[in-house]
């Protein structure tokens, strides 16, 4: 579509000579060929996604026009044939918000066409898309977590912690943007969330005949949709360890993936780690055995994920036909149980399964409901006020830092509220309280009251369910469309964005592939720049130890600026690339992987 766009005859010339090569008559009434979305007939399509090739009877139209345009010149005409024929395999390739500008510009057309009275596109946003925007904040917070502590190692450290920590970004709240361990039991709350939500709205409209059905059928899919992504993307990353000096290690030898002496030896080594990250008998209890893959030592938590998604279907299943009351304190006690016993991360998925739960008992819109007008207005002004602070404190326990924590101003006093199994550890401490932060968090994204806004189109492509089990609307959701229309909740704003839904989408395929980009690119930029800091800061104590204190600290401050510099450059290079193949993977592998998992579906539980 990126040459279509940008070169029009070249496409429609092209097409014409494929109909003359192939001299195969197109009828005028055959359907286009369109791949993934089209913009006009595609029901999920967005600003983002892209229209990747043109119709058969636009191709038979132009080449009745090449016939007489370039007759006689084979050569530009085959020449024309191999740019059109590879413009679709080109644009695929390309990351979809390049080629996608076609489309926003056609949409801020229809937006002026609207605004003339005209026909829109606009389309409603799914009521639990802020949960895929955030998934995607989460998933580019953990990106820039483990490309920015390479460079600047001190912001591991809380501020006021010792008398160096004062950097700005060091500070709670602003540290939740850069705080990659906050985000990951963010991920576990969501997928608490968005795995319960469905079979949670069949169990409270009656249907509880469907419950074995709609567990059984998310059973069976959940390790193929999470396992099929990683097989193939660290298969690629073991085919590109046969290359020299592709992946670099870390400042002091980070862990890359290994090379094998021969293809044969690297093939089954690769198999060998594959079937161990797949293994789900393979004991997991709290983080205190924790495993990475060698070919992606980020993948330790899609274990953590598979065991809280499995926990998640047992509760469900277990309390499918009780009273809900006693489901609800029935997960509650399974949560507090695994708690208070360390195993913190299953907590957060058992809160997710109660926060879904909890829509649905108590729903947003429900305040203020039986009120007068004026204690209705009272109410959603005070709503707004406890949930904005409810957020503002979650971003507090998020930002809780790794190291010195119970020294830092502002988690001195938190650090002792914990219980046993976390007390006078650093790492539990931190690890109980980003979890607190997180519940908190989609709370107060949950309860935020509704403002006056214009929903934008997006899709609602979520990382952990495929398209047939995205999560029904829950009461919560369905109440609140009774506020009026082009009303959006104030908080959830942050993710409903364009730019939050697109990274919502090509989430999983981001985590997957941050690790290996950051080796591959991103070291490239560090280790030039680290080792000019260190022989600039080599130069400048010569230049103190012999009395030119002046000079050493112009030194420091050129090499300062100069590491900053490199710094910006390195992330900008790195996250386009990353964007780059996170996007091509989401389309190439990621969507298609959905489409394998509810085919191999079909095929296992088709009835003779």
């Amino acid at each position: 579509m990126f040459l279509s766009s940008a070169f029009p005859p070249v496409a429609r010339w092209g097409g014409g000579l494929y109909s003359l090569v192939t001299a195969q008559p197109h009828d005028d009434d055959s359907e286009d060929e369109l791949a993934f979305h089209d913009f006009e007939n595609e029901k999920s399509a967005s600003w983002w996604a892209p229209r990747w090739a043109w119709s058969r009877r636009e191709w038979h139209r132009m080449s009745l026009s090449l016939r007489s345009q370039v007759q006689g010149s084979s050569w530009l005409m085959l020449v024309l044939f191999i740019l059109a024929s590879c413009s679709r395999r080109v644009a695929f390739c390309l990351p979809s918000f390049i080629p996608s500008l076609y489309n926003r510009f056609r949409l801020s057309k229809a937006s002026s066409a609207a605004a003339a009275g005209g026909p829109t596109r606009d389309k409603p946003l799914s009521p639990t898309a802020y949960l895929d925007g955030l998934r995607g904040v989460a998933a580019l917070t953990v990106y820039i977590f483990h490309f920015g502590y390479l460079w600047f190692p001190v912001l591991r450290n809380g501020y006021g912690s010792t008398d160096s920590d004062h950097l700005i970004w060091q500070l709670p709240v602003l540290r939740a943007l850069h705080s990659g361990r906050a985000s990951v039991t963010v991920f576990f709350v969501i997928s608490g969330y968005v795995l319960s939500l469905r079979t949670l709205t069949i169990i409270y409209n009656g249907q509880t005949d469907k419950v074995l059905d709609a567990l059984a059928g998310s059973v069976f899919r959940r390790p193929f949709r999470l396992y099929l992504p990683i097989v193939v993307s660290t298969g690629i990353a073991a085919v590109l360890t046969r290359f020299n000096n592709v992946f670099i290690p870390n400042i002091g030898g980070g862990e890359i993936p290994p090379e094998q002496p021969t293809s044969s030896q690297q093939f089954w080594h690769w198999l060998e780690v594959t079937i161990k990250t797949i293994n789900p008998f393979r004991s997991l209890t709290g983080r205190q055995n924790l495993w990475g893959n060698d070919y992606n030592g980020h993948l330790w938590t899609i274990p953590f994920e598979f065991k809280g998604s499995l926990l998640v279907f047992f509760l469900l299943l277990a309390f499918s036909r009780s009273r809900r009351s006693i489901s609800f304190v029935g997960v509650s006690i399974a949560a507090y149980w695994q708690m208070v016993s360390g195993d913190f991360d299953q907590t957060l998925f058992c809160a997710g399964l109660l926060l879904a739960e909890l829509s649905l008992i108590l729903p947003p819109a429900i305040f203020g409901l039986k009120l007068s007008p004026s204690g209705r207005r009272s109410a959603y002004i005070l709503q707004h006020a406890l949930t904005i602070a409810l957020f503002i404190t979650s971003l507090h326990f998020l930002s809780y830092p790794e190291n010195h924590g119970p020294s830092s101003p502002g988690f001195r006093t938190i650090s002792s509220l914990v219980p046993a199994f976390y007390d006078g550890n650093e790492e539990r401490i931190q690890q109980f309280w980003i979890s607190v932060g997180a519940i908190t968090l989609v709370v107060a994204l949950m309860y935020s009251p509704a403002v006056s806004r214009r929903r934008s189109d997006a899709t609602d492509l979520d990382l952990e369910l495929d398209e047939e089990q995205q999560p029904r609307p829950s009461a919560a959701d369905l109440s609140s469309r009774n506020a009026p229309p082009q009303s959006e909740p104030l908080l959830q704003r942050l993710f409903t964005n364009a730019f939050a839904q697109y990274l919502g989408q090509i989430s999983y395929s981001l985590y997957l592939w941050h690790g290996s980009i950051n080796h591959i690119v991103g070291m490239r930029y560090l280790h030039p720049a680290w080792a000019a800091w260190e022989a600039g800061e080599a130069g400048a104590k010569g230049l103190a130890e012999s009395g030119f204190e002046a000079a050493a600290a112009a030194v420091l401050d050129t090499i300062r600026r100069e590491y900053i510099w490199k710094w910006a450059w390195g992330m900008v290079v790195n996250t386009f690339i990353l964007f780059w193949v996170s996007d091509v993977f989401h389309r190439a592998v990621d969507m298609p992987a959905v489409r394998v998992t509810r085919t191999i579906q079909r095929w296992a539980l088709a009835r003779k």
